[in-house]
């Protein structure tokens, strides 16, 4: 509650409240229809503005309509031709733990993109634009005084072609896409990256060292590649002169910043030691791209299906989103996938309802990739015998596509591995 009013506590709330509200119009529908009119991207809309207006209620204004619009507008602005990078502090106003280095003397409404686009262009160098949801007022900071748990100063990140990011302290929000909410997430999982560090060069790898060279990477503001090769230095012989070599280094995060200022990645070591930048990636088509993706993700794609296997990439795009390549499948037990088949065989041979074989087969399906020769066999059967039941009871027949090992999968994907 915010001055007596409920607010969303969480933009996944805001979504359950907002396809409930829509719920309850179509029951007080006098005349009854068969369907409910829900537009899924609608209610995702709506549900933004609910969480983004209940923020603004924490810093104490009432009424306060119009942020996530604003913001919308000016993440998709460009400032002579530089698209939108900044970050805002949301606040109240004189909020102790908001220290203000900078304050206009006239205040820029955010309703007015060009206005606020071309103050955004201030912030950097430690310096965020302070607003109170309204106007921005000046640059400042939050300082280490905040108490999280009032939960009334909030960071909001634009990271540039119609995409922002709304935060607590470290804790993401939401993050909206050209007009498309969805739930934030961190741009990159810590565990996940050690995990697949371990399972593509095994315990010698630095993964401490390798992971921080990948936040440096994904700070950058305008787009990049880190490539983690297990021969980096005769990898970066081989990719001359698409490529300059440079005495192996621990690059800091100022060289960083430095060295990625032109076209092309950082080739390193699982050492962490970096042997090359501005490398241009080969490889030849595969079919394995993403036609909605651009160039650096498909080279990265075609790079590790040829010369590049058995190698690592980090993918930092424009917008801000971050690929960590190849994406691994998760761990699991051998005896869980064979429980799964086993007890989907069992029902079968059963003939128990079809609802339960559904839910069964639902439950296999999840596992497929896993899967054994012998274990695919054995679906197949299973679901042969469905059908023919089926055919046998109903005069009707599904089509089914038999299952096949999967060629990616390999014991590394067990926990448990022989």
């Amino acid at each position: 509650m915010v001055g007596g009013l409920p607010v969303d506590e969480s933009f996944p709330e805001a979504i359950i409240n907002d396809v409930l509200r829509a719920a309850a119009r179509e029951l007080d529908r006098v005349t009854p229809t068969t369907l409910m009119g829900i537009d899924a991207g609608a209610v995702l809309r709506s549900a933004a503005d609910s969480f983004v207006n209940g923020v603004v209620a924490r810093t104490g204004q009432e009424f306060a309509h119009g942020l996530r619009d604003a913001l919308d507008a000016v993440s998709a602005q460009t400032y002579e031709g530089r698209a939108s990078f900044g970050s805002l502090v949301l606040a109240p106003r004189e909020h102790p733990a908001v220290s203000v280095d900078i304050r206009f003397e006239h205040e820029t409404p955010v309703t007015v993109p060009s206005l606020f686009r071309t103050v955004l262009e201030m912030s950097g160098s430690g310096l965020r634009l302070l607003t109170d949801g309204r106007e921005v007022y000046g640059l400042g900071a939050i300082n280490a005084s905040y108490d999280e748990a009032s939960e009334q100063c909030f960071l909001i990140d634009i990271v540039g072609n119609g995409a922002w990011e709304l935060r607590h302290q470290d804790e993401p929000l939401l993050r909206v896409d050209h007009g498309q909410p969805s739930v934030a997430v961190d741009a990159m999982d810590k565990g996940t990256f050690a995990d697949t560090v371990r399972r593509v060069f095994g315990n010698q790898a630095e993964a401490e060292a390798l992971w921080e060279m990948a936040q440096a990477c994904s700070r950058q503001q305008h787009g990049t590649m880190l490539v983690v090769h297990p021969d980096a230095a005769a990898e970066g012989k081989r990719l001359l002169p698409q490529a300059f070599t440079i005495m192996p280094a621990t690059l800091g995060e100022k060289a960083f910043h430095t060295l990625t200022k032109i076209d092309g990645a950082v080739l390193v070591a699982p050492d962490a030691q970096c042997h090359a930048v501005g490398v241009i990636l080969d490889g030849a088509a595969t079919g394995t791209g993403d036609g909605s993706r651009g160039a650096r993700y498909n080279s990265a794609i075609r790079y590790l299906a040829g010369e590049g296997k058995g190698s690592m990439v980090i993918i930092v795009s424009e917008d801000g989103t971050i690929d960590l390549l190849p994406k691994l499948m998760r761990r699991v037990r051998r005896e869980t996938v064979q429980a799964v088949v086993d007890q989907f065989a069992e029902a079968v041979a059963d003939e128990e309802d079809y609802e339960k074989l559904a839910r069964l087969n639902r439950a296999c399906e999840k596992l497929e990739f896993y899967m054994t020769a012998p274990q695919c066999e054995a679906m197949n059967d299973a679901r042969e015998s469905i059908e023919e039941r089926r055919w046998t009871e109903e005069r009707v027949r599904l089509q089914v596509v038999p299952v096949q090992p999967h060629p990616a999968m390999d014991d590394s994907y067990f926990v448990d591995p022989v």
